[in-house]
């Protein structure tokens, strides 16, 4: 591969400040290439931010729902004491399509200080956005009651049940849940002017008031081990789940709806811009927020990871006073593009 447009235009936005980190891979068919700021390489850790959903949180259900401790049609009610009545009927499957009508709100430190118990049933008081199965909102919050279910399930932290279902089956060598704010090789990815008394590294607030990453994501990763999922995945890896499964995961649940969703995964429709003309309805990955991205189109035997710090960037351009997040959407869209422009000639863009 000669991706020549796709390193000029990755050279021009971190020239112009966009991010000062970024690693980027493209698998297409047998090839691969890799594109990486001076201080990045494939072990650099990421705040996957939202990324982590899939990375980890809806893989893992798939797992469980593989080995027969779990089914799409388990309600709350079955995990969590006291539910509202409204959403006793919630089901995995709303939680993992975003049809829960679970809205995010940010928790508060008094229903931390209980616990996963106390988080849980903070999420669960707050009125629901519609009625479940009846419409698509993006909920982070419905993510972390998937973490805690997982951890109902298996009796151990979301981080132990990862390492021992994922990481080491797959050989992923360096994904975290949380590090040090001097953590060599790492990205600067948070988008705040640093507080002395925060000494992790978290993003999102939600994470960072409850002192831990979860089902919702925030977790560190890297180039190496993302892109070893994506090809898992796009090589239906039974040590990630059944062959079966990756059809039912990578379906479209909410055609009808604002944004495609799968079990977990986005899946990319005619509505959605941020894959450019490179990945075509039907395919399917997911973005956090931080500025990274994977995508992966099984007819093409291609995946795309793209890691930057560009939301902090953002954020930076106009002194932490606040972004807005269509830049990097935006962003997301150009390099997929460069990348097209790369790969397929004007005489060939049907492939």
């Amino acid at each position: 591969m000669n991706l020549k447009y796709t390193k000029q235009l990755l050279d021009n936005k971190y020239k112009n400040k966009d991010f000062d980190t970024y690693a980027v891979l493209v698998h297409y068919g047998d090839e691969e290439q890799t594109f990486f700021s001076d201080n990045a390489d494939e072990l650099t850790y990421f705040d996957v931010a939202s990324m982590g959903k899939v990375l980890i949180t809806s893989t893992l259900i798939l797992q469980a729902i593989d080995s027969g401790f779990l089914t799409l049609e388990n309600t709350l009610n079955e995990f969590f004491d006291d539910v509202p009545d409204e959403k006793k009927n919630i089901t995995i499957k709303h939680l993992l399509t975003h049809t829960s009508g679970i809205v995010r709100h940010i928790l508060t430190s008094q229903s931390v200080d209980c616990g996963h118990d106390g988080i849980a049933e903070e999420i669960l008081s707050h009125p629901l956005k519609f009625e479940p199965g009846s419409d698509y909102i993006y909920s982070c919050n419905g993510s972390i009651l998937l973490g805690f279910i997982l951890e109902k399930l298996y009796k151990k932290s979301l981080e132990e049940i990862y390492d021992e279902k994922i990481a080491k089956p797959l050989g992923l060598r360096r994904t975290a849940f949380e590090i040090d704010f001097d953590e060599p090789n790492s990205a600067v990815c948070y988008r705040w002017i640093r507080d002395e008394n925060m000494p992790k590294r978290f993003d999102d607030e939600n994470i960072q008031i409850m002192g831990e990453s979860a089902g919702s994501g925030g977790q560190q990763s890297c180039l190496h081990d993302i892109s070893k999922f994506a090809k898992a995945v796009l090589d239906k890896d039974k040590k990630l789940y059944s062959v079966d499964l990756f059809d039912i995961a990578e379906k479209n649940y909410t055609p009808d709806y604002s944004q495609g969703r799968g079990l977990g995964y986005l899946v990319v429709d005619e509505k959605y811009s941020q894959t450019g003309k490179l990945f075509p309805v039907g395919s399917f990955g997911h973005c956090g927020h931080a500025g990274q991205s994977f995508f992966i189109n099984r007819e093409k035997n291609l995946y795309v990871v793209i890691l930057t710090n560009a939301t902090r960037h953002a954020n930076m351009k106009n002194e932490f006073k606040g972004y807005d997040y269509n830049d990097i959407m935006k962003m997301r869209e150009e390099i997929h593009n460069a990348i097209f422009k790369d790969l397929f000639d004007e005489d060939d863009i049907h492939v």
